[in-house]
């Protein structure tokens, strides 16, 4: 096992196969490479619910689609897809055994990752390579950007490339013209029920915000949100200001209205990530999870945290009796946070 060699290739290949939050993050290892002269071609292998994240990204050249429900038959065909490209190094940014496992099989001789203190599952025995031991609960964005100072990059500016699609951006024109001026966005889910904030709240502080601040609130979350905050949805219907668009934006439009809203409001998950590296002021509700590490990149935001003693734990599903890092987060806290943020400096 030896250190990274600062070579960079003509071929590279990512690993980072989800979730939209972690890809986002990770866009700035692709962005730092294009930044090398020559510039290597990039290949992503990705799983298909953040693949529009990587689809005509000025930073990635070849997005190789890793269909969840594909079963061995989906695998074997990726080796092979993978093999054909020939990469020259594999950089495995997931730190799971699948995804160095991937790395290594993908037919590159160099295999990168993260030191072994940081790994997972044994992720490190499939590497050939491995960045410097660092700080664990440095920001991921931080941490990802370790790959490019060990690759010999210097320590660029990170930043988030994303894709810019025409209709995406003409659907936000039209919402945004609808609306009659920038909304708020609000979003409703959190992929680990841990994160997730008690849903009447929701409906509270999207009916506050529109009344209180009299702005456009528009109220955001995934196809599966529609039925998880079922109540929220009924109660939200003919209110005032408020625009339901729950499972009703593809990432890209909803990468598209946030670069033209004024401001994020929810919890730590992908949309989240998406706003901020959309350029948009972020207010975000914590609860199990570190903010320094996983919250919004970049300046201005603001995190609403009523931490216990448990917390952060990271975990999926709340283990305590009640769940007080969330729960303790009111509407009241919450929407003074938001004056903040939209108050000038």
């Amino acid at each position: 096992m030896s250190g990274p060699k600062t070579e960079i290739p003509s071929r590279v290949l990512i690993v980072r196969l989800g979730a939209i939050g972690d890809v986002v993050n990770a866009l700035v290892v692709a962005a730092a490479l294009k930044q090398a002269r020559p510039a290597p071609s990039i290949g992503w292998v990705v799983h298909d619910l953040a693949s529009p994240l990587l689809r005509g990204n000025p930073c990635v050249d070849r997005v190789h689609v890793w269909p969840r429900a594909s079963g061995l038959g989906g695998l074997r065909a990726l080796l092979r897809e993978l093999r054909r490209e020939r990469y020259e190094l594999a950089i495995d940014l997931q730190r799971l055994a699948k995804s160095s496992l991937l790395a290594r099989l993908s037919g590159a001789p160099r295999v990168l990752g993260f030191d072994r203190a940081r790994c997972k599952e044994f992720s490190w025995l499939p590497t050939t390579e491995r960045i410097p031991p660092a700080d664990p609960h440095a920001h991921m964005v931080v941490q990802y950007m370790e790959f490019a100072a060990a690759l010999g990059l210097g320590e660029p500016k990170p930043v988030h490339p994303l894709p810019s699609d025409e209709q995406a951006n003409t659907r936000a024109e039209v919402l945004l013209a609808e609306m009659g001026a920038a909304p708020i966005l609000v979003n409703l889910g959190a992929s680990k029920p841990a994160n997730r904030w008690p849903e009447p709240r929701f409906a509270q502080l999207a009916r506050r915000l529109a009344n209180e601040l009299a702005v456009p609130v528009c109220v955001t979350g995934g196809p599966a949100d529609r039925d998880l905050f079922a109540s929220t949805l009924e109660s939200l219907n003919g209110a005032t200001g408020v625009t339901d668009l729950v499972g009703r934006t593809s990432l890209l439009e909803l990468h598209a209205l946030a670069a033209r809203s004024r401001l994020f409001v929810g919890c730590d998950t992908g949309p989240m990530h998406l706003s901020a590296a959309s350029g948009l002021t972020c207010v975000v509700l914590f609860g199990p999870a570190d903010p320094g590490r996983t919250g919004p990149f970049g300046a201005g935001h603001r995190i609403v945290r009523v931490p216990p003693a448990c917390a952060p734990c990271n975990l999926k599903h709340c283990n305590q009796t009640r769940h007080a890092c969330m729960e303790d987060i009111s509407v009241d806290l919450v929407l003074s946070e938001v004056k903040a943020a939209l108050s000038p400096a």
